[in-house]
């Protein structure tokens, strides 16, 4: 997809299990924290007179999906947006992993322009959190150094 708009938050995750696609997925978009419910279901409220589809689930989204990789992705009739998560090779060495999120929006109108504009704040802070949030937890559950 030729985007309009693109960006990508990436993380190392240190000492701990190799995570695939699926973990991140589980991590940033099946557990979210109370801040982040909160400011999506504040979006769904305020795009709802100007009929603009309110967010579903993220599971619905899945387009295609491997170990190191997830696409996920919704066309409308405002704009397209597509995620991809990735998670790098762990280094055996270091025993770090990259892990990152990559958002692409194509507009189709102008209301898919204004309706970003105003949501493009949220996305990265969101983005953020979560890709730094999953890091985090992946870490305390997986740390290869911790006694069990």
């Amino acid at each position: 997809m030729k985007a309009d708009y693109t960006d990508t938050y990436t993380i190392i995750v240190r000492k701990s299990r190799r995570m695939t696609a699926d973990d991140l997925f589980r991590l940033m978009f099946v557990r979210y924290p109370k801040p982040v419910q909160y400011l999506l279901r504040l979006r769904d409220q305020l795009v709802k007179p100007l009929g603009l589809q309110k967010g579903g689930g993220f599971t619905e989204l899945i387009q295609e999906q491997s170990e190191e990789r997830m696409v996920l992705g919704k066309p409308d009739s405002h704009l397209t947006f597509q995620v991809q998560l990735e998670c790098d090779t762990p280094d055996n060495l270091t025993q770090c992993q990259s892990i990152r999120i990559t958002t692409s929006v194509k507009f189709h109108n102008t209301l898919g322009k204004i309706y970003f504009f105003f949501i493009r704040p949220f996305h990265c802070l969101i983005c953020k959190i979560l890709l730094k949030r999953a890091a985090r937890l992946w870490e305390k559950e997986h740390d290869f150094g911790r006694k069990k």
